[in-house]
């Protein structure tokens, strides 16, 4: 039983890539940014799920995903959901699942041959997108600057 309702929720993961990949390679090129990003939907047996098509060959650890812009990030309650997403290399078509439940992150190949499928768990309780309409904030880190300081004496 384990194996068949597996399947089923891999087909169900690929009807939704397949239907983001039609759409977004209509998209002339020079428009193209980092990924193609889907509409959230509930896949049975993961939940809410957003699904992005890559375009391009990069690490995930260089992107952070919010549900509002980084101006509010700190300063509004509640506080704004921000994830650095993990150290998993994608390539161009590769096809991402963000599930908003628990679980384990893993890569698979897609079964057509042609790219891999990355399901990242962002290990939430509560949807992040929710009826209605909302915006997806997809953010590229271009660096990091650090310095190590010596903290302020307590008086």
């Amino acid at each position: 039983m384990g194996y068949h309702v597996r399947m089923t929720e891999k087909r169900s993961l690929l009807r939704h890539l397949t239907v983001l990949r039609d759409e977004a390679e209509k998209q002339p090129v020079p428009a193209r940014k980092f990924f193609a990003i889907g509409n959230p939907s509930h896949i049975e047996g993961y939940g809410e799920t957003l699904p992005l098509l890559s375009w391009v060959e990069e690490s995930l650890s260089r992107f952070v995903i919010s549900n509002a812009p980084s101006t509010s990030w700190g300063r509004v309650s509640p506080p704004s959901f921000v994830y650095a997403l993990p150290n998993i290399s994608v390539k161009p078509k590769d096809g991402i699942f963000l599930v908003t439940g628990p679980g384990e992150d893993r890569t698979e190949p897609h079964p057509s041959g042609e790219g891999e499928l990355k399901i990242i768990f962002l290990n939430r309780a509560e949807p992040l997108w929710p009826h209605g309409l909302h915006n997806v904030y997809l953010y590229r880190l271009e660096g990091m600057q650090t310095k190590k300081i010596a903290g302020t004496p307590v008086i």
